[in-house]
């Protein structure tokens, strides 16, 4: 019971970028690269802004959120925007975002350095249910996470941008007939990923302290979380980030941690061969 709390708080980290990931393929059908280094960058800011300058650590998440958002922003308009409309513009927006994720990490080690830097989160609380023991950053990444994921959804299903993304993503040419302006909600969209990412980092980053090469690991399992889930799905990318999470707490127990995430990747090949489409597709939107 305990690994499986553990897992749900790493679980809502994986969700939550898992969530900008797939948003992004579902509005402009483009894989990015860069989605883990805007995870890496919204924990930087907030381990920057409490280890070095002093800030209360509450602060720093709403600006670790926008550090991810702008960032997003500025590598869609250097690296997406000018190739997608390219013949083979999709093919090329993956090796310009692996370009801006190099660059991106590779900054950071050459400033702040590899790591690992520690945060100092909300505190050092602890609060037990029954067997299971909580710390009080674990209970607010996973509260947190549920109350966005909830306000995700309702954003997407009642506002007027969340019909309007959800417009694109089905058909862009049909949305641009009805007036939606396309390149802007293609431009939200990443911010919004962004955003996500980045808020992401900063709930995570007392619990696993910083490193540079945090983001690197995080895309390669939102990649597993949302192909399990099928790209494009909201619903699938929550579920299968949970599961994932509660997985690889659970099989840390009985074996060493590369282990386990071979078993992970090998569930991604198991849902490769068995369900290529995901195993959310037909609620795919």
């Amino acid at each position: 019971m305990q690994q499986i709390a553990n897992g749900l708080s790493t679980g809502m980290v994986y969700a939550l970028i898992a969530l900008g990931l797939t948003i992004v393929f579902g509005v402009l059908h483009v894989i990015n690269f860069a989605h883990g280094e805007f995870y890496m960058i919204g924990a930087l800011c907030s381990v920057l802004l409490t280890s070095r300058f002093g800030f209360p650590y509450v602060l720093t998440v709403p600006v670790a959120a926008l550090a991810g958002a702008v960032t997003a922003v500025v590598a869609d308009r250097v690296g997406v925007r000018p190739v997608l409309p390219q013949r083979d513009g999709h093919s090329l927006v993956l090796i310009t975002t692996f370009a801006i994720s190099m660059l991106l990490n590779e900054s950071v080690l050459a400033t702040v350095g590899p790591g690992p830097i520690p945060s100092p989160g909300i505190g050092s609380g602890v609060i037990s249910i029954g067997p299971v023991a909580l710390s009080t950053q674990r209970l607010l990444v996973i509260a947190l996470g549920l109350a966005l994921v909830v306000g995700l959804e309702i954003m997407l299903q009642t506002t007027r941008f969340g019909r309007s993304l959800r417009a694109v993503a089905q058909s862009a040419w049909a949305a641009e007939i009805v007036g939606i302006d396309v390149r802007r909600i293609g431009l939200l969209s990443f911010a919004l990923a962004g955003l996500l990412a980045g808020l992401a980092g900063a709930l995570v980053v007392p619990i696993v302290t910083f490193s540079a090469a945090m983001g690197q690991h995080a895309v390669i399992n939102a990649f597993v979380i949302v192909v399990i889930g099928s790209m494009g799905n909201i619903v699938g990318a929550v579920v299968c980030g949970v599961a994932l999470g509660i997985v690889e707490s659970l099989s840390s127990i009985f074996m060493p941690t590369e282990v386990s995430s071979a078993i992970v990747y090998s569930l991604l090949l198991v849902a490769l061969l068995v369900r290529p489409q995901g195993l959310f597709a037909r609620r795919a939107r």
